[in-house]
């Protein structure tokens, strides 16, 4: 049997009559009766028979009734489903961001995900941006979009910049540097430096910017997580170069009053970037993700506004 045959057959067993199964599936009672009978070639066995001008179920139409029951009631959430992704109600997200993006941004855009669009359940990890893009690789991945920062133009997958984060200086509250809001690179060279590893997009821009300075920091702790990095400098270890994702979380935090935050000279930044899985059309739920998450981003930056000197 195929699903035209479980859904006549349903319809029949439910409705009792074949006038009012036609009715229901909006097709003629000739449509029925033919189905029906082809159902019943198919499985080999006769599932109605007529007494007094009614159909009336076989014993083995009431055994494979239960699991057509079964069969209609997936079809109809099948169907169900569909109608809601056509109009963003409904579905599954699957999404990975680098840890900084996941403490604050990423749940900020969930959270404004729901509101908008109801019916949706959600699948999250927080990766390195390596892990991400070997996942989104892969034919076996347990998701379809993620957000990093850096440049990924060369990476072979299709990508979509968010906006450019403010790249700024972090340090311990008891320092006292030159300058009110903004502090120049050259000042800090004899002070201990949080680096991020070279390997990854910040630390990459990072790296570049101290050679455009002439300056060799003065590295105490090489950090793979921008958090942690934040974390040292709330203990008085050195000062840390850090996005204004991470920025963010760190000024909501109870501990906030433990580090000062400035803006560098030159105001560098680095791309805040959503990457997604190539030569796959682009899925309806995540397109509306990332309107999502742009929103948070705007919403994000004029938090750090509000709170920096």
């Amino acid at each position: 049997m195929n699903f035209r045959h479980v859904e006549v057959f349903f319809a029949v067993m439910t409705c009792g009559t074949v006038t009012e199964a036609a009715r229901q599936l909006g097709v003629s009672q000739p449509s029925v009766t033919t189905t029906i009978q082809q159902a019943e070639a198919r499985l080999g066995i006769q599932l109605f028979e007529r007494e007094s001008g009614r159909l009336v179920p076989t014993a083995e139409a009431r055994i494979l009734f239960e699991e057509a029951e079964r069969a209609h009631d997936a079809l109809f959430s099948f169907r169900a489903l569909a109608r809601r992704l056509q109009t963003g109600q409904g579905g599954h997200v699957r999404v990975a961001a680098v840890p900084s993006i996941s403490l604050e941004l990423l749940p900020d855009a969930i959270a404004r995900f729901q509101q908008l669009h109801s019916g949706f359940n959600y699948s999250v990890s927080t990766l390195n941006t390596e892990e991400i893009l070997q996942q989104l690789d892969s034919r076996v991945g347990a998701f379809n979009l993620g957000f990093s920062f850096g440049h990924l133009d060369d990476s072979g997958f299709v990508t979509q910049r968010i906006g450019d984060a403010d790249l700024m200086v972090v340090c311990p509250a008891a320092w006292s540097l030159s300058g009110d809001a903004v502090v120049d690179l050259r000042d800090l060279a004899e002070l201990p430096y949080i680096s991020g590893f070279d390997s990854t997009p910040a630390g990459q821009v990072c790296r570049n910017l101290f050679a455009e300075a002439g300056v060799e920091p003065r590295v105490v702790a090489t950090i793979h997580t921008h958090h942690l990095a934040g974390r040292l400098v709330q203990r008085g270890m050195g000062y840390a170069i850090l996005d204004s994702v991470t920025v963010r979380a760190l000024l909501h935090e109870r501990t906030s009053d433990a580090t000062t935050v400035r803006r560098i000279a030159g105001e560098p930044t680095i791309p805040l970037t959503a990457i997604f899985r190539a030569r796959r059309a682009q899925e309806n739920q995540t397109r509306l993700f990332v309107e999502c998450f742009e929103q948070a981003y705007l919403a994000l930056v004029n938090t750090v506004e509000e709170r920096l000197p």
